[in-house]
């Protein structure tokens, strides 16, 4: 199995589009596919159902995904380990939110690490009560619940708690 052909898997996988994994790895979309089609038959496996409005992870390209970034992981460790690692932060990251902690929290403190890190793209996405990961409609997600299933990583923020508020007036007239 070629590792670069993994790249490319976990390209499409991330981004759900053989031409958007093709910009961004830089390369011509049809060179992916074919690769793409290369890693599928080493498997003997269909790792993606491709469509015209993207590809979607079939149940193992699914197992794949995890196997996949594990192998990532231990490519960035080594090249980590051997002093070869590219420190520039660069990149897009989608990060969904609630609209209050959004707009009130997120948004305002953004600018800053943007303005640090140039080549970064931060997407701030109001995060609906659900919402998938592993279909990357965020890379990191703020949510109140803790996540269930999949393979996520998670902390918890903070303690939270909701109120209600009336002024005196409202009281006195409606109870």
């Amino acid at each position: 199995m070629n590792w670069d052909d993994v790249r490319i898997f976990l390209a499409v996988a991330r981004s759900g589009q053989i031409l958007a994994a093709s910009k961004r790895l830089g390369l011509n979309h049809a060179t992916l596919s074919r690769r793409l089609t290369l890693l599928e038959q080493a498997l003997k496996t269909q790792l993606f159902i491709r469509r015209t409005n993207g590809c979607e992870l079939t149940e193992e390209g699914q197992r794949f995904l995890g196997a996949a970034e594990r192998m990532e992981t231990e490519m960035l460790n080594a090249q980590a380990n051997l002093g070869r690692v590219d420190t520039a932060v660069a990149g897009t990251v989608r990060i969904g939110a609630p609209d209050g902690l959004g707009v009130s929290f997120l948004a305002p403190r953004l600018g800053r690490l943007t303005a640090r890190y140039p080549d970064l793209k931060i997407q701030l996405v109001p995060v609906p009560r659900s919402f998938s990961l592993s279909q990357r409609e965020a890379d990191i997600a703020i949510t109140i619940e803790r996540p269930e299933q999949g393979r996520l990583m998670f902390s918890k923020l903070t303690d939270y708690s909701l109120g209600l508020y009336a002024s005196e007036a409202y009281l006195a007239e409606y109870g």
